[in-house]
């Protein structure tokens, strides 16, 4: 029995790590023991290019998205999946180059493939981030100076002008040193406020804002700017006379479903690949 384990122990030691190719990839078979004789391993890092490809890219805006579908998928073997909840304002876009194919026997990889999730426009996110958030007189004329690109005129209403925002912006930015009173609704959709300025000679003013106007922003990176409505709320402080304003986005929920649902059929008008509803494992 010595004399058997003995030969297998010199045996083990006689064999020499060997190389092979499987499917032009190269192979290394490394002796390992008795339990398990030959340890292999791939090294398709060695060649030149790999025999395939294989990956996830990610794509920041959907014009990217179908321009790699056309570029690297064809019809017999790529897939694209919509992941979608319009409630949640979710899209998610994956695209499986090798999938599996139609007929029996053509099964795919499904490692190589593309993702695209909407990214939010930096308006977008400024505009909404800021919805409903009181600000003091001066912090609030400073966020309309600096998005008063924004701003649109929609025809044919008494909503504001980029122009007569502006001249709104102004208007508060000059008007600091004030304790404001009652406000009045004029008909041509403003509110009259009046105030009085602090010091010895308590001058009196008026100051007019809009009760609404409308901005036009895309939703998302790169994509379509979508029109919202917006009113323009504000709260006076009846002891310090001081007043804070804000602004209340009518629906944008709503764009932001226009904006999903646009991206969606451009993907199935212009991908050039079958496009299924569901997620892929």
């Amino acid at each position: 029995m010595e004399n058997a384990t003995e030969a297998s122990a010199i045996a083990a030691l006689s064999q020499k790590p060997f190389t092979g190719t499987v499917e032009g990839v190269p192979v290394i078979f490394t002796p390992a023991g008795d339990l398990t004789p030959w340890a292999v391993s791939l090294h398709e890092n060695l060649l030149d290019t790999p025999t395939r490809k294989r990956g996830t890219l990610q794509m920041h805006d959907v014009d990217s998205f179908i321009a790699t579908l056309k570029r690297h998928g064809s019809l017999a073997t790529c897939n694209i999946y919509l992941d979608v909840d319009y409630a949640a304002n979710k899209v998610h876009a994956i695209a499986i180059f090798n999938d599996h194919g139609d007929g029996v026997g053509q099964p795919g990889w499904r490692d190589f493939r593309c993702t695209f999730q909407p990214r939010f426009g930096e308006e977008w996110k400024r505009w909404t981030g800021n919805h409903k958030q009181p600000m003091e007189q001066v912090k609030f004329a400073h966020f309309l100076e600096e998005n008063i690109g924004d701003i649109v005129t929609v025809q044919d209403t008494k909503l504001p002008s980029g122009a007569d925002m502006l001249t709104f912006v102004t208007a508060l930015t000059e008007t600091r040193k004030v304790k404001y009173g009652s406000g009045v609704n004029l008909q041509n959709g403003m509110v009259q406020i009046e105030f009085v300025e602090e010091g010895d000679k308590g001058t009196a003013g008026k100051l007019e804002i809009f009760r609404e106007f409308a901005i036009g922003v895309r939703p998302f990176f790169n994509g379509d700017a979508y029109q919202v409505r917006a009113y323009l709320r504000y709260r006076i402080d009846r002891n310090t006379g001081a007043i804070a304003f804000w602004y209340e986005l009518q629906r944008h929920d709503k764009a932001l479903e226009d904006a999903s649902r646009a991206v969606i059929e451009k993907i199935r008008a212009e991908a050039g690949a079958t496009v299924v509803f569901g997620k892929p494992e």
